[in-house]
């Protein structure tokens, strides 16, 4: 089993009130609800990065710094 962190989070009543009927209407805890937007947000960070280093390297691989694009590879594979 995974680990788990706990996180407090200040919402706007507005912001708390959406998120909680969209949670109600997709059938899920808002705990969950919370969890899969911020992991959808940080896949595609994670992606825009690759997608950004590709083209990088694709157009001059002389001026692109390798070792950061595999790094950032690494971390999409690691964390993916």
């Amino acid at each position: 089993m995974s680990a788990s962190h706990s996180l407090t989070v200040r919402l706007p009543d507005s912001v708390y009130r959406a998120a909680r009927k969209l949670a109600e209407r997709e059938g899920v805890s808002l705990n969950l609800l919370v969890v899969q937007a911020l992991g959808e947000r940080a896949r595609q960070s994670t992606e825009r990065r690759l997608v950004e280093a590709y083209e990088v390297l694709g157009r001059d691989e002389t001026e692109a710094d390798v070792e950061t694009y595999i790094g950032i590879q690494a971390e999409a594979l690691l964390d993916g």
